[in-house]
């Protein structure tokens, strides 16, 4: 996570708490103009680690004729994600499109349903199946263009419908053996010399700043930089793909392994991201800060952001954690 975009999945069980402004608080400083007194006011704030943070996962999958075997190896395997979720009670969503965007259907998630949750049924099986495309889709390979068009209006409050939630992480995954090619899918809305990786991380960063969550971009796709063989042939190197890994602090996973289960549950458990940073009322005096975990006091592995005001953990806390912080500031500053 970066500190820069601090995520918001955390409860704030109480605003404030303003102890007192009592004899015993107050401190005396010296202004630049003449000395005077200053009171300071003490404040105590209390959070709490979500219990089950929401995940929306949007699979983007390669459905070209050269993805039969990596296909079937992956619908072998997408019973280890979903047991990641779920070992942590996740409340995820999963949806699936494809890289070919050359017809009506571009962007239009698959599957019946076409979102899988936790409440179904049988949520492997109908994950399986969904990821399960066909091998009659047109080239040249789409990714990114396919998985913009599926979080875009007008297809998220039409056909896709219900897929994002407000609140939940969104975390994108391509699987394709070969690199993006959305150059002309994308090309009314590139800007002059803009890439389509450039253009898509801006949309991330976009959906950052309005969810207040950094999205995940993860890949299963060739090596860099001189793709690999598998059982189903070469995959070229996914440059692009992985310029979006990179960025956005995702996966980035060889579609030539022979076996997947391991590259599938290590999707599942990047999706499952508690928060780290915990956005603060006021602007405290650094050396009065005071922190709590579970009520064991924390003189290390946290820092203070100064902008916005926040307290930033080497390591999140886990689910349900209380975090208590306690810090001065002058009254006529808070």
């Amino acid at each position: 996570m970066h500190p820069s975009t601090p995520p918001l999945r955390w409860r704030r069980s109480a605003l404030a708490v303003f102890l007192a402004s009592a004899p015993g608080c107050v401190d005396y400083g010296v202004s630049d103009d003449d000395e005077q007194a200053r009171d300071s006011l003490v404040i105590e704030e209390q959070f709490t680690q979500a219990a089950a943070p929401m995940v929306d996962v949007l699979w983007v999958i390669d459905n070209t004729a050269s993805m039969s075997r990596e296909q079937a190896t992956l619908a072998e395997a997408f019973a280890g994600f979903v047991s990641a979720l779920e070992d942590e009670q996740v409340a995820y969503q999963l949806g699936v499109v494809t890289t070919d965007v050359s017809g009506d259907d571009a962007g239009v998630l698959q599957g019946v349903p076409w979102i899988v949750t936790p409440e179904q049924d049988d949520p492997v099986q109908a994950f399986a199946e969904a990821v399960q495309v066909g091998l009659e889709g047109a080239g040249p390979e789409a990714g990114l263009a396919a998985a913009w068009l599926a979080l875009t209006e007008p297809l998220i409050t039409t056909a896709n419908r219900g897929f994002r939630r407000p609140g939940s992480l969104l975390h994108v995954v391509v699987v394709s053996d070969s690199d993006d090619h959305s150059e002309s899918a994308l090309e009314p809305w590139l800007a002059d010399g803009q890439s389509p990786a450039e253009f898509f991380q801006d949309f991330l960063a976009a959906e950052a700043e309005a969810s207040g969550l950094a999205p995940i971009f993860s890949a299963v796709a060739g090596d860099v930089p001189g793709g690999c063989y598998g059982l189903a042939g070469r995959a070229l190197p996914a440059d692009e793909y992985r310029e979006v890994v990179t960025a956005t602090q995702g996966v980035f996973a060889s579609i030539c392994a022979g076996d997947m289960a391991p590259v599938v549950e290590g999707l599942g458990a990047a999706s499952l991201i508690y928060s780290d940073s915990f956005e603060l009322k006021a602007v405290p005096l650094p050396d009065t800060i005071s922190v709590w975990v579970d009520g064991e006091r924390q003189l290390q592995g946290w820092t203070w952001q100064a902008e916005p005001s926040a307290l930033v953990f080497e390591l999140a806390p886990v689910a349900d954690a209380s975090v208590r912080v306690r810090y001065t500031v002058w009254e006529d500053e808070e």
